[in-house]
């Protein structure tokens, strides 16, 4: 599915991915990222941001970027990922970290007979540093990752995870939306709010989610609905419109009058039909 807004394509294989693809990722809004982090939240969708360069350098192969805790990477890295290489460095402002798994740490300095202190002493970082590397996951400069690694003559290098970052709740825009969300919130729904997506609704009812477009004309729901039908085929999440208008399409169709009288039954009979 294809898209312009917070991604511009939503694709699925074992998971949703939802990517945004730009040539300078500097020029990613930090409401473009908010509004994909919700969605990938709801979706359990993985949000990436895919480019070639930022307005200093251009984007290195297997790193991964950041940019309002979105995952960036190039397309090379992309690539790699589809195909199960997972990138094992992390820049982050201006640094490069990577992760090492504490208990392999800890087990690999016994086995090599270092106390914490010896090998704080080798590799020239604290042994507050080594300690806390081995109490729990923290990620670590890249350099001193890679003496550890020299200094206990084994890999320990992880690859990193695509983590669904935190994503903000973000509020409607309008009082017909905020009605129709009280509406869906008093059948049992959680609803949430998105933007610069072909709908801005997702409703949510235990195993059962609902993605829907809301405005008050259908005119402005008319253009999405390819979009919405296309998107809700590939995340195989259940789609439906609501507005005030007579409106003739293939998405189950709901107007504002009718919500008062409904139970979630009712809406997930709707969608059966379809």
């Amino acid at each position: 599915c294809e898209y312009s807004g917070c991604f511009d394509i939503a694709a699925r294989r074992e998971s949703i991915m939802l990517l945004k693809i730009l040539n300078n990722v500097d020029s990613f809004q930090e409401e473009q990222a908010n509004n994909l982090k919700t969605l990938s939240n709801d979706l359990d969708a993985k949000p990436m941001l895919i480019g070639l360069n930022t307005r200093r350098e251009a984007l290195s192969d297997n790193i991964i970027y950041d940019r309002f805790d979105i995952p960036t990477f190039s397309p090379k890295t992309l690539e790699n990922i589809i195909h199960g290489t997972l990138p094992t460095i992390f820049r982050f402002r201006g640094g490069m970290f990577v992760e090492i798994d504490p208990a392999d740490l800890k087990k690999a300095r016994e086995e090599s007979g270092f106390s914490q202190s010896q090998l704080a002493e080798k590799v020239g970082i604290t042994k507050k540093s080594v300690y806390e590397h081995e109490s729990k996951k923290l990620k670590i400069v890249y350099k001193n990752a890679v003496r550890i690694e020299k200094a206990l003559k084994t890999s320990l290098i992880m690859p990193l995870e695509l983590k669904m970052p935190y994503a903000a709740k973000i509020k409607p825009r309008s009082a017909f939306e905020g009605k129709i969300s009280q509406n869906f919130r008093r059948m049992g729904f959680a609803t949430d709010f998105v933007y610069q997506s072909p709908f801005n609704m997702i409703a949510k009812e235990r195993s059962f989610m609902l993605i829907s477009d809301v405005d008050e004309k259908k005119n402005r729901i008319q253009k999405n609905l390819p979009y919405i039908s296309e998107f809700s085929k590939v995340t195989r999440k259940s789609a439906i419109v609501v507005t005030n208008e007579e409106i003739n399409c293939d998405i189950p169709t709901l107007k504002e009058d009718e919500l008062p009288g409904l139970k979630s039954r009712d809406i997930r009979k709707l969608i059966k039909k379809w």
